[in-house]
This record gives structure tokens, sequence and C-alpha cells, in this order.
């Protein structure tokens, strides 16, 4: 066998390799399905996505950690991302909000009840539709001032415009909420910006590494005697909640497989520990290069961003021994908060 002919089988080999391992990363990390016994509902296919007219407060998970807080009279959103550009757009040409979309997630979820919008951070899979929401809507718009500047970006009003002083509460109806300083996940290659801010109005279409982080927030809400902890990323600043007990805990495991098994056990035991809830309820494990389905689950993060059945079977597992429940939402389905 000649040189050339070694050489070309070699790099065929070599080519389909990568694309074997190409594929294989990004697939996703197991399926939701797995996962079935603390899914709600239990059932997707038979489950009603329409709103109630009771006064329960219930919650809705639209991904990552977009979740739309309802009390029948007032709603609170934190964070806002519906439009959920592809991977190859989101890598390879700029971003910016739908607002055919957005205009539909506002007359399908009654969204002109709609008294504030809480952002956890900048980056786009978490602000992306904050501009168009208010645009289309005389939402307040509440974050850090990275945050705000992507509403200025779509010249959006100062009087909607709601800069986060932490640990100060506010009111919106019957919610009270109150900005914890936070940590992000630890930085990856494609999120090295940690700290980094906003300066200027950031006008869309923007790369999404425009999309700074700008300081992280939880989000304490209170209402009616209820104790809720919203935790988008997977980080923690040792003893922030140590003061603190809830009833119900959104918390973030995005990555969570991909830290030490110290640091899984710290950010368990700084959350759900410390905490107390009653309920803990993932967040920030779906595939959000993917359109919010119809009628299926969400998927969960592909192999190259996580092994998201990994992440949720260790919070599944410490939040039992904890004596607490464990509720997988899968869809923008009401959730009676407890």
């Amino acid at each position: 066998m000649n040189l050339k002919k070694t050489m070309t089988i070699t790099l065929s080999l070599l080519v389909f390799s990568l694309i074997a391992i190409l594929t294989f990363l990004l697939q996703p990390s197991g399926h939701v399905q797995q996962f079935k016994a603390w899914m709600y509902p239990p059932d997707i296919k038979t489950a009603s996505r329409a709103g109630s007219s009771s006064d329960q407060l219930t919650v809705r998970f639209f991904g990552v950690s977009t979740l739309l807080f309802d009390d029948g009279k007032d709603q609170l959103l934190i964070d806002g991302f519906f439009t959920r550009p592809s991977l190859s757009q989101t890598l390879f040409r700029p971003v910016q909000s739908d607002p055919e979309l957005i205009q539909h997630m506002i007359k399908d979820y009654d969204l002109k009840r709609l008294s504030a919008v809480l952002i956890s951070h900048s980056h786009y899979d978490h602000a992306l539709d904050i501009a168009e929401l208010g645009t289309q809507l005389p939402v307040r718009i509440v974050g850090s001032e990275s945050t705000l500047n992507i509403a200025r970006g779509a010249q959006i009003a100062e009087n909607q415009l709601v800069l986060i002083q932490p640990l100060h509460a506010m009111q919106f109806g019957d919610f009270h909420v109150t900005a914890l300083p936070s940590q992000h996940t630890p930085p990856t290659a494609v999120n090295n910006d940690l700290g980094e801010v906003i300066s200027h109005p950031l006008q869309q279409p923007a790369r999404f590494s425009a999309f700074k982080e700008g300081h992280s927030f939880d989000y304490l809400i209170e209402h009616k005697g209820k104790k809720i902890l919203v935790k988008a990323s997977t980080g923690i600043m040792p003893d922030q909640l140590k003061h603190i007990k809830v009833d119900t805990l959104f918390l973030g495991i995005a990555q969570l497989s991909r830290q030490s098994p110290d640091y899984q056990q710290h950010y368990l035991e700084q959350t759900i520990a410390m905490l107390k809830p009653k309920v803990v309820i993932p967040v920030h494990w779906d595939n959000f290069w993917e359109a919010l389905p119809l009628k299926q689950p969400l998927e969960f993060l592909p192999y190259v961003a996580d092994n998201t059945s990994k992440s949720m079977q260790t919070l599944i597992d410490f939040t039992e021994k904890q004596h607490a429940k464990a509720v997988i939402l899968t869809q923008p389905v009401a959730y009676p908060v407890q």
C-alpha cells in the first residue's frame, strides 16, 4: 500500500471519527421520560395549557429559567426567553427576539396582566426577549444595569426600567420580591464573561456573546404566606441563604454534572439543605437551542453542554434525602405552588 493511499484512509477514518463524536455530543444527554415518576403533569398529552380562573398561585415553566407566576390577578415573569434561536443560528448569526412569537405568547398566556419581568442575569438565554416584551407591554423590567441596557436597545421608556437594589423588597400586587446577589455557574469557554457588563444600549440583532452576564441575582418571592426562591444558575455565594427558609425552591442545575463532587455537594448543601424547601423544582436543564415544543416535553441539554440525566439524578437523590419532594416541570402548564 503506497503512502498516498495510507494517508487517504487515515484521513477518512479521522473525519468519520470526528463526525461520530460530534453527532454523539449533539444528542440529548438522556430523556426526561426517565424521570416520569417526578414529572408534572405525568401525562403531558392530556395536560391543558389554558389559564385558570382560580386565585390559586400557579407557575408555568417555559424552559431555562423563564417562569410565569400568576395568582389570577397579577403576574410576575422571571427571565424572558421564548424565542430560543437554534444552535447554528446562535453560533453563526446574530440573534434577535421574534415579535410575532411574543405577540402569540401575550395572547395565549394573558400577559396583559404582567406586572414585571425580573431578570436573573443578562445572558441571551435569560434576557433575549425582554426588550420585545417591553415594547408590546407597559411592563416594568427589573434587573442590573446590563439588563436595562438590553431594554434601552429597543428604546424602552425609562419609567419602565427598574434598577435592582439588592436586599430591598419590591411589591407587585400581592407579590413581595427581594433580589439577592448571587453567582453564575462556573465559567466555560463560551461564557467566560462573568462580571462583565453591557455598558451601552444593546440593539438587536446582536451576537449572543454581546449579552454579557452583568451580575447575577436570585429572587425571593413571598405571596400570601408562601415563600419561593428562584435560583437560575448553578452558582452560590457561601452562606448567602443562611437565614432564609422557603416552601418551594426553583434550582438551576445547568452543568452540575460537570462540576467536582465537592462542588456538587457544597452547592446542594448551600441551597436545598439550607433553605429546607418542601418542594424542589429543577430549572435550566433543557435544550434551549430547540423551539418550545407544543405537545412534547422539553428535551435535555445535549452532551456537549451537560450530562443532564446525571445532574437531575443528583438533585433528586439529595432532595429526597432531605425529605423534600422533587417535581420536574416539562411544559408551560399551570403548576399549583404549594
